[in-house]
């Protein structure tokens, strides 16, 4: 039996590390804007860590797959703690609550349920430490991963997308920030040739690292991403990413015909 909760722990792991790995990190509302774990390369090393620990909770013996379990879990419980009031990311692309105390007891009771799986496996009784074979535990861990997915995609449908203010102020340039290694950049860059020329010339493009911390409310946002400017050259709304967020912006530049001095 405790084997087996420790399957039904990996469940959730696996759901979101996947989701994770699978999303694109422009759809993903990545809260983390400092350090290795910043946007765009840390959502894809999160996944990777919990995909692997999921792996392990399900197949490893049981004290290493307790310990695991409860490393995991208390590790997102400081996560939550530490990202208190911003949009989740736990399951990529999906629309749910803030960050909130319900993020947070989630996992603390998850490190709990290893806490106590390992007790259990360390003083308890034969019956209680012989457990099914890695097969049955690893078709435990794929339902409860699948479980938990299904109730994501129920709440993101049930959710709104959060509807952002409309921004009125007049956009007179765009200032583009791509990445040479960046194929979402190179298409961007192919559907602006196609922008009559008057328009083209209010575009100004910066090409930074991929691991580059990008300036001002760029922060946290992958390439490609832009910021609308006024007249002065000052930023106006809040920045886009994506190539259709990026085109978009673009086409609402207002383009002021040059006046002719006449003689």
């Amino acid at each position: 039996m405790a084997l087996i909760l420790l399957a039904i722990l990996a469940g959730p792991l696996a759901a979101a590390g996947l989701a994770k790995l699978v999303t694109a990190p422009d759809r993903v509302a990545w809260p983390i804007r400092r350090g290795p774990l910043r946007a765009p390369h840390g959502q894809r090393v999160v996944g990777t860590a919990e995909l692997a620990a999921a792996v392990v909770v399900t197949v490893a013996p049981g004290l290493l797959a307790s310990a695991v379990a409860v490393a995991a879990y208390a590790a997102l419980t400081v996560a939550a703690l530490a990202t208190r009031g911003q949009l989740c990311a736990c399951f990529g692309a999906a629309r749910l609550a803030a960050v909130g105390r319900l993020h947070v007891a989630a996992n603390a009771t998850g490190a709990l349920a290893g806490a106590a799986v390992a007790v259990v496996l360390a003083v308890g009784s034969a019956a209680a430490t012989d457990g099914p074979a890695w097969p049955v535990r690893v078709a435990v861990a794929t339902l409860a991963a699948t479980l938990t997915y299904a109730a994501v995609l129920l709440a993101d449908r049930r959710s709104p997308a959060p509807a952002a203010a409309p921004c009125t102020a007049t956009v007179r340039a765009v200032h583009v920030y791509v990445a040479d290694d960046c194929p979402s950049c190179r298409s961007l860059k192919h559907l602006l040739r196609q922008v009559e020329p008057a328009r083209l010339d209010t575009v100004r493009t910066t090409v930074v690292a991929r691991d580059a911390e990008l300036p001002g409310d760029l922060r946290g946002l992958g390439v490609p991403c832009a910021q609308g400017l006024d007249a002065a050259g000052r930023p106006v709304c809040p920045p886009v990413s994506g190539i259709g967020g990026v085109k978009g912006l673009v086409d609402r530049v207002t383009i002021v015909a040059a006046v002719r001095s006449g003689t």
